[in-house]
């Protein structure tokens, strides 16, 4: 997209400087070089950004193309979480080892959650039903002991108009649609450093 291309101008160890960046957005997330190293906007001045890269920048040049992702560092929270080891950017260290051995290469990527697995979605709102922020409107078994709790994420509310049923999906299936146009999924992506708003929430009864 015009205007959210930077050209590096200056490497210094995980810092790197670029040009061209009035377009950016402090806290963005980008990719940097031919490898799409992942990096994140710490300052803008002017036409000049500052990028902290959270990858070896070793091979990085003067002229090397940095580009907007349009959206903020952020980590995926859904089922798959808990079993995982991940590293500082919410990457799976096992998927990483797979590809690269004991030493993580630079260039593997943001790869989070696996998002082909399918879990069974015990879903709890029907047509009709309105929901809020926090609202709980399905139910994974992440684990034998671990209940998985589907939540409206914050700041949406709406009606619900369309609603799966009870089975087998993967994350990216659409299991709620509300009349505003939202769509409810098993995961959402949060920003890294904006801190998750928490409400206090009666205990869920068991009915026997």
């Amino acid at each position: 997209m015009e205007g959210f291309e930077g050209r590096v101008v200056y490497v210094n160890g995980p810092v790197v400087k670029a040009k061209n960046m009035k377009s950016f957005k402090m806290r963005e997330m980008v990719t940097v070089g031919e490898k799409k190293l992942i990096g994140e906007v710490i300052s803008i001045d002017e036409d000049l950004g500052t990028i902290q890269v959270y990858e070896e920048t070793t091979g990085i040049k003067i002229g090397d193309v940095v580009v907007s992702t349009q959206k903020p560092l952020s980590v995926t929270l859904g089922p798959g979480i808990v079993g995982n080891i991940f590293d500082g950017i919410q990457r799976p260290l096992n998927i990483i080892f797979d590809k690269s051995g004991n030493f993580i290469k630079e260039g593997i990527g943001l790869a989070t959650i696996d998002k082909t697995k399918k879990w069974y979605v015990q879903l709890m709102v029907k047509v009709g039903d309105e929901l809020n922020e926090g609202d709980i409107f399905g139910v994974v078994d992440e684990t034998p002991l671990v209940k998985h709790y589907l939540m409206v994420p914050p700041n949406i509310q709406g009606k619900v108009v369309e609603v799966k049923q009870d089975g087998e999906y993967d994350l990216d299936t659409i299991l709620v649609k509300l009349d505003n146009g939202f769509q409810l999924r098993m995961y959402q992506e949060w920003p890294v450093r904006i801190p998750r708003p928490v409400k206090e929430r009666l205990p869920i009864q068991n009915h026997l």
